[in-house]
Order: C-alpha cells, then sequence, then structure tokens
C-alpha cells in the first residue's frame, strides 16, 4: 500500500497531479456525494422552491422571471434555475425527479473538489492537493450541498474560478500587466457566473482577499494585476443582460427585492430567524468541515510556522477576512463560509504533509490544540451517526436496518480518526476517509431515506398516486403548506391558508379534487362543508420538521367525487 501510495503521489511534468492521483480524489468524491441524490426527497423549503421555479420555467417557457406559482421569487439570480431547467431536460423536463434537479449541485462540487486538488497541488506539492481535494469532497458541507438543488455548490465552484485565478496572478506570474486572456480572464469569469448565481457574495470574497493580499505586500499595485477594467467588463457581460430583462420585466422590482430582502436583509437581522453569535462559524468547524477537521490543528500550525510566505499570506487573507464578515453578520447558516473552505483545506494538507516536524518538540502546545481539534472531530463522527436512529426514535418508528449500520460505521470512523489522530500520515487519511465515506454511503443513500414521518409530502404524493378514476388529481393542503407539497403534486396545488379554503376548493373541483387537511384545520374545513358528504380515502401521520411538529392528514373528496381508493 505504502508503494502504491508513493506512486500516487509522484507530480507530473509539471509539478501537479497525475491521473491516479486524480482518480483517487474524484472517485472518493463521487462515491461520498452520489448516494441519496435520486432517494432522497425533495427538502423544505429553499430546495423545493428552487426546483418548483426552475420547473416552471420549463413548463411555461419564461426563462427570465423566476415565480414559484404565482408568487415572485426575486430573491436571487437567474444562474442556478437555467442549470436546473438544463438537467431536467435529459430527464424528460418538468416531471424529472428531484435527483435531476440536484445534479447541478452535485457537478459543481466535483468541480470544487477538482480546482482545489489542482491549486494545492500547484501552490505546494501533489500531497497537499490531494489531501486538500479530499477534505473538501468529504466535508459535511459538500455532502450536504452537493446533495441539494440550490445555490451553493455551483457558488462554491464559480467563486473557485475566481479565487484561482487570484492565485495564480499574485503568486506566479510577475508581469504587472499580464495577458488579459489567462489568468485575469479565469478571475473575472468566475467573479460574472458567481454574480449569476448568487450576486456579490464571491465578489466581496475576493476583493476582500485581493485587498487584504496588498496591504500585507504593502503593494497596491498588486490590484492593477486583475486588469480590472477589462475584467468588470466580462463579468458584466455575463450576469448583466439578464440583469437588465429582469427588471424591465419586473419594474425594477427584482433589485429592490434582492438588495433588501436578500443582502440587507441578512446583514442588519436575522433573516428567517437563522440567528447566531459571534464565533457561530468556528465552533461548528468540527461538524462542517468533518472529516477533515481533524486537521484544523496541524492546518493552524503550518500557517503560523509559515506565516511569512507569501503563498500562506495569501491563503490567510482569502480565510480570515471574509469569515469575520461571516461572523458579523447577523443571519448565520453553516454553509455561508463555505468560500473559505478550499483555502483552510490546503492548509490542512500541507499540515499532514507537515505532521511530523509540527509535533515534534518538547513543547505540548502543538499537541494539545491538534488533539482537541481531533477529539471534537471524533465526536461529530458519533452524533452524525446517531441522526437517523434518533430521528426514527423521536418520531416514534421502529430502527431500520440502515440506521442501525450507520451506527457501526460511525464508531469505525471514530476509531479510524483517533488512529489518525495519533499519528498523521496520507495512509491513515485515506483509511479514516474512507470509513467517513461508507458513513455518508449508507446515512445519505439509506438511512436518512428511510426516517418515514420525515418526509410527509413524499408519502403523501405516494398514497394519491394510487388512487384512480382521475387521469389529473386537483390538490389542495390545509394545516400542511409547505413547497414541496406543490413540487409533488404539481403546480396547480393549492396551499390553503386555512381549512375553509381546502373545504370551497373541492366544490370547485367536484369531480377530482382531493383536499389533504391536517387535524389543525378538520374543524375549519368541517364547518365550511355546512353537512356536504365527503370520503376519507386515506389517513397519514408525519413530522413536519420545518415548524418542528406533529402531523396527522386526512385525504378528502366529495361523495360524488371519481376518485376511489385502489383495494389493498
Amino acid at each position: 500500500m505504502t508503494g502504491l501510495l508513493a506512486d500516487v503521489i509522484k507530480p507530473d511534468k509539471k509539478g501537479g497531479l497525475t491521473l491516479k492521483a486524480w482518480l483517487l480524489v474524484l472517485l472518493f468524491a463521487l462515491i461520498a456525494q452520489s448516494p441519496g441524490l435520486f432517494s432522497i426527497p425533495v427538502m423544505d423549503r429553499d430546495e423545493a422552491r428552487y426546483s418548483q421555479a426552475s420547473r416552471q420555467m420549463v413548463e411555461t417557457g419564461d426563462y427570465i422571471d423566476i415565480r414559484f406559482q404565482e408568487t415572485p421569487r426575486h430573491v436571487k439570480p437567474v444562474g442556478i434555475y437555467w442549470m436546473q431547467a438544463f438537467a431536467i431536460q435529459v430527464f424528460g423536463g418538468p416531471e424529472a425527479p428531484i435527483g435531476a434537479y440536484r445534479l447541478p449541485s452535485l457537478i459543481s462540487s466535483l468541480i470544487a473538489v477538482a480546482m482545489t486538488a489542482w491549486l494545492g497541488a500547484r501552490l505546494f506539492s501533489p500531497t497537499v492537493g490531494i489531501v486538500a481535494g479530499l477534505v473538501i469532497a468529504l466535508s459535511l458541507t459538500m455532502q450536504v450541498e452537493a446533495r441539494t438543488a440550490k445555490t451553493d455548490a455551483a457558488l462554491l465552484a464559480a467563486g473557485l474560478f475566481a479565487q484561482t485565478g487570484l492565485a495564480m496572478l499574485m503568486l506566479r506570474i510577475t508581469k504587472l500587466k499580464p495577458k488579459f486572456w489567462g489568468w485575469p480572464a479565469v478571475m473575472w469569469i468566475g467573479t460574472g457566473l458567481a454574480i449569476a448565481i448568487k450576486g456579490p457574495i464571491i465578489t466581496m470574497v475576493t476583493a476582500l482577499t485581493l485587498i487584504g493580499y496588498a496591504l500585507i505586500r504593502r503593494d497596491p499595485g498588486l490590484i492593477l494585476k486583475t486588469r480590472p477594467l477589462p475584467g468588470l467588463l466580462l463579468a458584466s457581460l455575463i450576469f448583466l443582460p439578464w440583469l437588465v430583462a429582469i427588471n424591465l420585466v419586473t419594474d425594477w422590482s427584482f433589485l429592490q427585492q434582492s438588495i433588501g430582502h436578500g443582502l440587507w436583509g441578512k446583514v442588519g437581522e436575522a433573516d428567517d430567524s437563522h440567528a447566531g453569535p459571534f464565533g457561530y462559524h468556528l465552533l461548528y468547524m468540527p461538524v462542517t468541515l468533518w472529516p477533515g477537521a481533524a486537521l484544523l490543528g496541524l492546518a493552524a500550525l503550518a500557517a503560523w510556522k509559515r506565516r511569512r510566505e507569501n503563498v500562506i499570506g495569501f491563503l490567510l487573507v482569502w480565510i480570515i477576512p471574509g469569515w469575520l464578515v461571516f461572523e458579523l453578520i447577523h443571519t448565520k447558516l453553516p454553509h455561508y463560509v463555505a468560500p473559505m473552505f478550499p483555502a483552510i483545506a490546503i492548509l490542512a494538507g500541507l499540515g499532514l504533509e507537515d505532521a511530523r516536524a509540527l509535533l515534534k518538540g518538547k513543547g505540548r502546545g502543538q499537541k494539545v490544540l491538534h488533539g482537541v481539534l481531533a477529539a471534537l472531530t471524533v465526536l461529530a463522527a458519533g452524533l452524525l451517526a446517531i441522526i437517523p436512529w434518533g430521528g426514527q426514535m423521536y418520531l416514534g418508528e421502529s430502527v431500520s436496518f440502515a440506521s442501525q449500520v450507520t451506527v457501526v460505521l460511525g464508531g469505525l470512523s471514530m476509531i479510524a480518526l483517533v488512529w489518525l489522530a495519533i499519528k498523521p500520515d496520507l495512509l491513515r487519511l485515506i483509511g479514516a476517509f474512507t470509513a467517513a465515506t461508507a458513513l455518508y454511503t449508507v446515512l445519505f443513500g439509506f438511512a436518512i431515506p428511510s426516517v418515514d414521518r420525515f418526509w410527509p409530502s413524499h408519502r403523501a404524493h405516494l398514497i394519491a398516486d394510487e388512487f384512480t378514476g382521475c387521469e389529473t388529481v386537483q390538490v389542495a393542503t390545509a394545516g400542511y403548506r409547505e413547497p414541496s407539497n406543490v413540487f409533488n403534486f404539481g403546480t396547480g396545488t393549492l396551499l390553503a391558508h386555512e381549512g375553509g379554503e381546502a373545504a370551497r376548493f373541492l366544490f370547485d373541483h367536484p369531480r377530482c379534487g382531493l383536499a389533504i387537511v391536517d387535524e389543525s384545520e378538520r374543524i375549519a374545513f368541517e364547518a365550511e362543508l355546512g353537512g356536504a358528504p365527503v370520503r376519507t380515502l386515506a389517513e397519514l401521520e408525519g413530522y413536519n420538521a420545518v415548524k418542528g411538529r406533529n402531523l396527522h392528514l386526512y385525504f378528502y373528496t366529495l361523495a360524488n367525487s371519481q376518485l376511489t381508493k385502489t383495494a389493498p
């Protein structure tokens, strides 16, 4: 095995990764991130909204305006919607399964992994590149984002183009005015794509990195190496045509809403109740960067030891200023700091490569720092492993075999991470990451989808599919009005605000109307019926994770409806 690894980590003719190294990194990424892509039902609320809006683009042929049913979604730009709309065409169009909508996120995640590995190898060595790529590939944050049909994986990939171009300009290009069609173009293309996906978030990270590096080098002229004038023009050509078009269509309301809610709403107050204290992202790192977080102590030690090197300075200004911004804003979600993860992963690779020297000596501080962060990562493995088990017990379900296997694999991951912490090297890292990959495979591919009560919309759709008598069923929901209902039942689904509205919907659709009413709205539903006879076709118990409450859903249709329940 050691001889094989020596063959993998040797550099190619240009000092980068060999084909074997690329296969190692990308196979780990693909195997870890793919399970569950199609088996995990659509998630509330963001994923369901993004996917449904992309579906409606294809249904209506309107690729400018973004809508969830009739409600405008003027918060994020169009980039991810176009990617999803293109992806689902391969799977039959609007009726494609949720996995098709997630494909752009998976592909983007693989691109981010590849670019991190490439940059780590170019800046330091193939070993650093391999470790950096694996840390990103296996990070829990990317495991979630690669399986979620929204913006963040695509944003990271686009942002890495910008950051990679900037890194090469600052650290490898010596000309004060390099040719534009090279690394400056890569940087600005990445910037334009990132803005088209999620607005100026990555632009802020890139700008802070550039300004920070110019300051520590005491050379403002470095900013001119990016060729800002042609660069801004190129980036504008990527995102500006759609931005102008959508604002003309919406009488400039898109710009008002995207800045007011999507940007300043997150800075000034906790948007959608996602608040957290200063230090929130730092405290979550053993989880968000798991299992690579076991190398965080080594990453910090390597950065300190080599802090006077320009390349380390660049990585630090990539990480610290942007991280502080995300710690200071009121709205906090774990994935917000993902744009800084590639730089941390590269430092982790450097720390592993120099682990023996970093932990050597009589001083205990280095070993304590490494040991504490590794111990937190080991504990995170245990917590991750019991999620589906605990979820099924909490919801009153029997614990599935997949959940039991997840616990076993979590235990193996804990042992492997302890083994890695005791003597950090590439062989033990691959062993620990193999255990983590197995854990992810069972956790996302089988255990999480097996928690039945957690997916009431999906289960309701499966039940309704068994009803016969109508080619198309018109559905209204009351007491449970999450966006996943629209994705599962179709664009015309009514998310009723109260039970009476669902009853009126049945009167408007007497032949093929179906009202799915939660226990909380039954009294209002029956009162509006005014004694009109209905049939109960099915009942379903579930759990609304968004609101944190149990559901008891009743499937009603009028007595004279054509809908019937297929005999078991």
